[in-house]
């Protein structure tokens, strides 16, 4: 029986590559690919890019040795004759021992860079190409056979980890996401108001609440049916995403009820927000994206944290007083609030 013996560069490049292919943190993951590559080619720099077809762009994810003006343009669109082009469609390991001598090497950013010599491994997962490998030196010179061995393998195992840790990510996305709307579920939710409660409590911050509810959806299910219903939600949710702050956490607390969560925002900011930007975007958004077919409005209840609760379930239920107590003033308000806010801290429209 014969029996395969493997030098110790190949079982450390197999060892890394095990370490690799569990690792569901793509970052972490990429940066040991990255790290044992340099190592086994002796390069000064290297990068992994990683390719979006649907755009094709290319972004750096993972980078060492390289200058702060080099990574500030770390995603580009992939050009016609250029080398990620050459590299996409040859989908094998393309080496240049000296970039003065390559024609089609002509980026400006990189040979400002001063980066002389490289190797470029497409990365590749069930056919599709995910990425490429970069290794660099800042002189010219030759690779060796069994370092180009050594790239590959890793190659292979860093487009499975790739996968895997996408994989990964999606289904955490999955799990922590409303079907129909597209925003955090409610379990998630909760989890996110547990965290801020006690990110609050811990640093003496205030934060707002508002659960904003679709004005007469049963009535626009009895019209229109369920169908056109479940896409007036998907929609709806939609609007909220475009129309929220970058730093706010928009959830489906239940049926055709959204809540928003506002840190660093007290209850007088969180109106103002709301009465003078966000229902109108959403309320807009929404009939943008419903193709002008439908149009609903929406009734607000906001609640701030701590003068109106300091536990998760006290500070819902006093945004769901408000806005119990705003829908009953339907035709002269659209937004409530816990307490009364001062005229003077209200915003001019």
């Amino acid at each position: 029986m014969a029996v395969l013996k493997l030098n110790d560069r190949t079982l450390d490049i197999l060892s890394t590559a095990r370490s690799v292919v569990s690792q569901l943190d793509l970052d972490k993951a990429l940066a040991m690919v990255l790290k044992k590559a340099m190592a086994v080619t002796n390069t000064t720099a290297g990068s992994i890019a990683l390719y979006t077809p649907a755009t094709a762009t290319m972004r750096i994810s993972a980078s060492r040795g390289f200058s702060r003006q080099f990574l500030s343009s770390r995603e580009w669109k992939v050009r016609r004759g250029g080398l990620t082009d050459r590299i996409l469609k040859a989908r094998c390991v393309t080496v240049i021992n000296d970039t003065t001598n390559a024609s089609f090497f002509s980026n400006p950013l990189v040979a400002r860079e001063g980066i002389k010599s490289l190797v470029c491994v497409p990365l590749i997962f069930s056919q599709d190409i995910v990425g490429i490998l970069y290794v660099d030196d800042f002189t010219p010179r030759t690779f060796s056979p069994s370092s180009m061995q050594s790239l590959e393998i890793l190659a292979s195992f860093a487009s499975v980890a790739i996968h895997n840790a996408r994989m990964h990510t999606e289904m955490k996305q999955q799990a922590n996401t409303d079907s129909l709307t597209g925003l955090f579920n409610r379990r998630c939710f909760e989890n996110i108001l547990s965290r801020e409660l006690q990110r609050a409590e811990r640093h003496g911050r205030e934060f707002s609440l508002a659960l904003v509810d679709v004005d007469d959806f049963k009535k626009f299910n009895d019209v229109h049916g369920h169908q056109a219903g479940d896409a007036a939600l998907a929609a709806l949710g939609e609007s909220i995403r475009l129309a929220v702050r970058s730093t706010d956490l928009a959830s489906r607390y239940g049926g055709d009820e959204m809540v928003i969560i506002l840190p660093e925002t007290n209850l007088a900011k969180a109106y103002n927000l709301f009465a003078n930007r966000i229902r109108y975007e959403i309320e807009e958004g929404f009939m943008r994206l419903s193709g002008g077919r439908y149009s609903l409005s929406v009734t607000i209840g906001i609640a701030s944290y701590p003068l109106d609760g300091i536990t998760a379930r006290d500070l819902v239920l006093a945004a769901d007083k408000a806005l119990m107590a705003t829908k009953k003033e339907k035709h002269t308000r659209k937004i409530g609030c816990s307490r009364r806010i001062p005229e003077s801290l209200i915003a001019a429209p």
